[in-house]
């Protein structure tokens, strides 16, 4: 029984952490398309200056630019931050393979998830800088 349940957390545990994974690989193409519309605009702007465009719709333009990158860098620093809760997920997940025997690790046929999950957690590893901000961050949350 015990067995099972170490299975069962395990593969809950990797379920929730290819889902998150997958989330944040489909905020990364947002990401990107919104930093083409913001260079899409910034280029406007400037092609619009050029050409003596009145104050009050430059204005209007550069307000909305404003906004745009206000909001650009609001949803990096989410990602930023959602890169290292999948880090430390990995973590987790890596330290569960810990409770199995390397017999179990080849009858349950993990190996190959678990060496996936270590390369995955390495790629995403974030700055030690970056993880003091994020705990500072929580403290004062």
């Amino acid at each position: 029984m015990k067995n099972k349940s170490k299975v069962e957390n395990l593969n809950n545990s990797i379920s929730l952490f290819i889902g998150v994974r997958n989330m944040l690989a489909d905020n990364v193409k947002d990401l990107d398309e919104f930093s083409d519309s913001i260079d899409e605009l910034y280029n406007d702007i400037e092609r619009l200056e050029r050409l003596n465009t009145p104050e009050y719709q430059l204005n209007q333009l550069k307000q909305k630019y404003d906004i745009k990158a206000r909001t650009y860098n609001q949803l990096f620093d989410a990602h930023q931050h959602n890169l290292i809760t999948l880090w430390k997920l990995s973590r987790y997940i890596l330290k569960q393979f810990k409770h199995f025997s390397e017999d179990e690790i080849k009858e349950y046929k993990l190996n190959d998830i678990q060496n996936s999950i270590k390369e995955q957690s390495d790629n995403i590893k974030p700055k030690f800088i970056d993880l003091v901000k994020y705990d500072i961050k929580h403290i004062k949350d």
